[in-house]
């Protein structure tokens, strides 16, 4: 498995430019094809449920307030497309080259985004998501991104690394989303200069151990150092220090080993991780 094709949804906002400079950065490490997707809203779809005494005249008006904000936004996010590409200095393409390189492309649907994203993200072996970290919980897009693509999402930072992928961690508490976020992360792993397993207090009994899956690496040519630290209150936080230690650009998480509800009203490790970690996330559920 490599990562050939990435999709990367911008909606015109303060993080399309953190986005598209992670999603270029990716596409030009395994030479992909990055696609920037912008989905325009349909009008009777953002304007609020009309009421029994509301007037044509306003209906209008607030349809046509709709289509002027998706215009701006729209603007917006095309010239941070074309800004990052040519800074990447990207070819646009329609169609595979004849030998691996980088390419890109624009893509402008219509519709409701969120359902959008996970209709067309399930085609992508990558998606790139921005979160603001402000946000208690996630959008709708990102949701569906992550919990109905079925493909890893990598996330972008406030601030994007000058590297992404020289120096990686993964976040290990031997758990299915664990396992299915390293299987998914293994391209990048695969290139990686150094690897950290790190996991937080005793793995649960019957799971693998850290020391178990860098064993396991070795049948994929990967060498990997393991970092077990003592258990934690703030099991996120330890995670972020390790980081910071080890000195990685990228961590792989397993997202929402307990139930998403819980950990969005509670808190939990992968919300924590979203909102505090000042790296890349590299995530599946």
């Amino acid at each position: 498995m490599t990562i050939r094709t990435i999709l990367a949804p911008v909606a015109g906002s303060g993080l399309d430019a953190q986005v598209l400079d992670l999603g270029f950065r990716i596409a030009r490490r395994f030479d992909a094809h990055l696609e920037a997707l912008f989905v325009a809203a349909e009008p009777q779809d953002v304007i609020p449920i009309v009421g029994e005494g509301m007037s044509g005249l306003i209906i209008e008006e607030m349809m046509n307030a709709a289509e002027k904000e998706t215009a701006h936004r729209l603007k917006r996010a095309r010239e941070s497309y074309d800004s990052v590409r040519a800074s990447a200095g990207c070819d646009e393409a329609s169609a595979p080259r004849p030998t691996a390189q980088i390419t890109c492309a624009w893509r402008q649907d219509s519709g409701r985004e969120d359902e959008t994203v996970a209709r067309r993200g399930r085609l992508f072996d990558l998606l790139v998501i921005g979160r603001d970290p402000k946000e208690a919980a996630a959008s709708l897009t990102f949701d569906a991104a992550l919990m109905e693509t079925g493909r890893p999402v990598l996330v972008a930072p406030v601030t994007v690394p000058a590297t992404i992928g020289d120096h990686v961690m993964i976040a290990w508490n031997g758990g299915v989303e664990a396992a299915r976020a390293v299987t998914s992360s293994m391209p990048l792993l695969r290139q990686a200069k150094t690897i950290t397993i790190v996991s937080v207090g005793d793995v649960p009994h019957g799971r693998a151990t850290a020391q178990a899956l860098a064993e396991q690496f070795l049948w994929h040519g990967v060498d990997a150092r393991v970092d077990v630290l003592p258990d934690q209150s703030q099991p996120a936080k330890a995670l972020i220090s390790a980081a910071e230690k080890h000195g990685v650009d990228c961590v792989v998480l397993g997202a929402y080993s307990h139930s998403r509800f819980k950990e969005m009203i509670l808190g939990g490790v992968t919300q924590d991780m979203l909102a505090k970690c000042p790296l890349p996330l590299w995530i599946m559920h």
